[in-house]
């Protein structure tokens, strides 16, 4: 086993080890590890050229509404709104050395600045390099009597950071000397350093991005309609008070009416973001309830799911807005209502307001020539002792029809180091492998397939998860990132052909596995 194959296990992300749900299913920034290398024409969803102004023909509107539903769940509270704090984005403190500040600024301060953003530390002030670690739990290999900056320099030796890029040897050289030395406060003079201009976000992920900002809003092209669905502080569909993000790690579900016409079609999603300091990600699901849109249920553990739930989008911080390819479109629910889950991760000690809204642009039915969605593949039969381990599931073409997989997403846990799938066509014994990258929880992406994988009537696909388990006890499947998922989300078309309706054990419907799997 490489230290690179193993080195996410090191490093928990900001958040508790304790957190659930599908923590990070869509890309992450912050206290992420470095993207290994992808394949040729393999590469991550992003938002196209040209998207800076509502066109002729192009609308955007609020998602919002009324309904009749079933009670929150059980001990979940409505929190008060108002904006009553404001974002810490101090810089006051001892400075660092001017040569260190220089390297800092540039590799880190996309996420790690004055206003960090998803839950990352802030790295500005000799004191930030110089406080206890929050990053280990019980579960990891590394003991709690670190310093930051004895954090930062094993994150940076074995290529966790920074984030997504590398250091020069120059700039490794700066860093290494002063943090293996302690980490020395910088002089007065040292507090005027010219550093250069901030990064307004994390660099490589602007190319990952096809060279757009990665935190820009969704505006309306030609022929879409989008939608804003915004978090708000009490149980209202009226309400547009900001919601109060609390000190620490918090998930919350906003419920909204389906506010598009029936046979609408998703053709991009992301956010208009407000405060993204306190946010790590979200995850939007079409289901069935009876709670009236406007309800706010706060503090629910991990990732709730309801009757006949469907997810059909998220992200993660740092990760690229989604855009469909030309020719699909994504099938969203015709009514009905949306539970949009964030993930809020608050490292500034004091209470956060927050005004973001999710957004989905769409186009009117028969808009693109295929309709899409995605499916959950995979395997839930997980539970393993210590070792190396590689659970898979199969899931078979039955649909009488062609079926195009466009893009993956891996989503394992923190044990998971490899994805790989693999397609058996009719006749065949033999299985080709169509994907097949490493693994790591803090660094998650879409993977565009190019071209398409096309499976035949009766083609099985066969996804497999590795996972090395070094917990010296058993690991079975659950929504803690102390347990283990299995998943590889497969976007195709036509929508639903790929599912095969095997329940997953956390309520999901659009699933693909065998029976026992």
């Amino acid at each position: 086993m490489s230290w690179n194959g193993l080195r996410h296990r090191l490093f928990a992300s900001g958040a508790s080890g304790a957190a659930l749900g599908l923590a990070l299913i869509f890309s992450a920034c912050g206290e992420a590890g470095a993207p290994e290398a992808r394949p040729p024409g393999s590469t991550t969803f992003g938002p196209t050229a040209g998207a800076s102004g509502n066109d002729p023909g192009a609308t955007t509107q609020a998602g919002t509404g009324t309904g009749t539903g079933t009670g929150q769940q059980a001990g979940t509270v409505t929190q008060p709104g108002g904006d009553t704090t404001v974002p810490v984005t101090t810089t006051t403190g001892t400075p660092i050395p001017c040569n260190v500040a220089k390297v800092v600024t540039n590799a880190c301060h996309g996420c790690h600045g004055p206003t960090p953003i998803g839950g990352a530390m802030k790295l500005v002030s000799h004191e930030d390099w110089h406080r206890d670690s929050p990053l280990y739990g019980p579960n990891t290999l590394m003991d709690a009597t670190k310093k930051v900056y004895e954090v930062a320099q094993i994150r940076i030796d074995n290529g966790e950071m920074p984030q997504g890029g590398t250091l020069s040897a120059e700039d490794k050289l700066v860093l290494d000397g002063w943090l293996s030395g302690g980490a020395i406060a910088g002089t007065d003079a040292d507090a005027v350093c010219d550093t250069g201009p901030a990064p307004t976000g994390p660099g490589p992920l602007q190319d990952e991005c096809g060279g757009a900002d990665a935190y820009e809003p969704l505006v309306a092209l030609p022929g879409e309609t989008c939608y804003d669905f915004r978090v708000h502080g009490i149980s209202s569909p009226t309400d547009t008070s900001k919601f109060n993000v609390a000190p620490g790690e918090s998930y919350h579900e906003f419920i909204y009416d389906v506010p598009w016409p029936a046979g609408s079609a998703g053709t991009r999603f992301g956010a208009d973001f407000d405060n993204l300091q306190v946010l790590h990600h979200w995850l939007a699901f079409g289901y069935t309830t009876t709670q009236p849109g406007g309800t706010v249920n706060v503090n629910v553990t991990g990732t709730t799911l309801f009757a006949n739930a469907k997810l059909i989008g998220g992200w993660a911080v740092g990760g690229c807005n989604f855009i469909t390819p030309d020719d699909m479109a994504i099938e969203l629910p015709p009514s009905g209502k949306l539970m949009i889950q964030w993930h809020m991760y608050n490292t500034t000690g004091v209470s956060q307001p927050d005004g973001t809204a999710v957004q989905f642009c769409t186009v009117p039915p028969g808009g693109r020539p295929n309709l899409g969605g995605l499916t959950w593949l995979g395997t839930e039969n997980l539970t393993m002792g210590p070792g190396m381990h590689d659970k898979f599931g199969t899931c078979i073409n039955d649909s009488g029809a062609p079926i195009t997989i466009v893009a993956f997403l891996p989503h394992l846990h923190t044990y998971g180091i490899n994805m790989r799938s693999e397609v058996q066509r009719v006749g065949s014994t033999t299985w080709e492998t169509v994907f097949d990258q490493p693994f790591d929880f803090n660094w998650q992406v879409h993977y565009m397939m190019d071209p398409p994988i096309v499976l035949q009537p009766n083609d099985a696909i066969k996804s497999t998860c590795t996972f090395f388990n070094d917990s010296g006890g058993t690991v079975a499947f659950g929504q803690s990132t102390n347990q283990e998922m299995c998943y590889q989300f497969a976007f195709s078309y036509p929508a639903g052909a790929l599912d095969n309706g095997v329940l997953s054990l956390i309520g999901a419907t659009n699933t693909c596995w065998q029976f026992g799997e």
